[in-house]
């Protein structure tokens, strides 16, 4: 094969191939896992979260296009809340839930030791990522609300606009580092949640944010 089709052929040959995957471990992921460890404050960690959109992957919210609600003859961008590992905000606060808690932050745990943390040190470290991810949760929407009034997609801001409700994390640098000409608006979904997004890149420890992003790096790529 050639060209295209030797590129796919090429792609779903390494997704096939268990065996060379198996004996790399870890190694692919260690350029990424150092970035993190590297983290040492709120600009660093704002910095790597849009590197991470830059490389097509995206971190703690959702961002993409879809048609405006107003104009359907045209798409604009949408910011929108997630980050959460659980499937809804109600997993971790729900008392019939608990058991699901539970589990997920065992599952934090193992997979946090498998990226060679130290299984005591993953023990903590998962701790903090639920705990951090439960603040994510108590400011976003639930699923149930946001089927019955899709609006709270809707919420049209200037870049200029958004950076005043979210000052750690400027969306006119975000822009910039997608190498997207700015728009005069985009909407920034659940305007709630990215300024809890701000605040937490400014009062959550580094190491929290490390352990929470070293986690969900390691469990999307595997």
């Amino acid at each position: 094969a050639t060209g295209i089709e030797k590129i796919v052929g090429d792609f779903y040959a390494t997704g096939m191939d268990a065996a060379k995957i198996n004996a790399q471990g870890l190694k692919p992921l260690q350029g990424r896992l150092a970035k993190i460890d590297a983290l040492k404050d709120p600009a660093s960690v704002a910095t790597w979260l849009r590197d991470s959109f830059a490389h097509g992957e995206g971190f703690v919210f959702d961002f993409g296009p879809e048609a405006d609600f107003k104009n359907s003859s045209m798409n604009i961008a949408y910011a929108t809340q997630g980050g959460l590992g659980l499937p809804d905000r109600g997993y971790y606060f729900d008392k019939d839930k608990h058991d699901k808690l539970v589990a997920y932050q065992a599952h934090v745990a193992k997979v946090l030791e498998l990226s060679g943390v130290p299984a005591a040190d993953a023990a903590k470290q998962a701790k903090s990522v639920v705990s951090f991810e439960t603040r994510l949760a108590k400011a976003s929407k639930s699923s149930e609300e946001l089927s019955r009034d899709v609006s709270l997609y809707y919420n049209p801001v200037t870049p200029a606009e958004a950076d005043k409700l979210t000052p750690n994390f400027p969306w006119t640098t975000f822009f910039q580092s997608q190498g997207l000409q700015a728009p005069e608006k985009f909407s920034l979904a659940m305007p709630a949640f990215h300024e809890e997004v701000s605040r937490m890149l400014a009062d959550m420890p580094a190491d929290t944010w490390k352990a929470y992003l070293r986690f969900h790096t390691v469990d999307e790529a595997s």
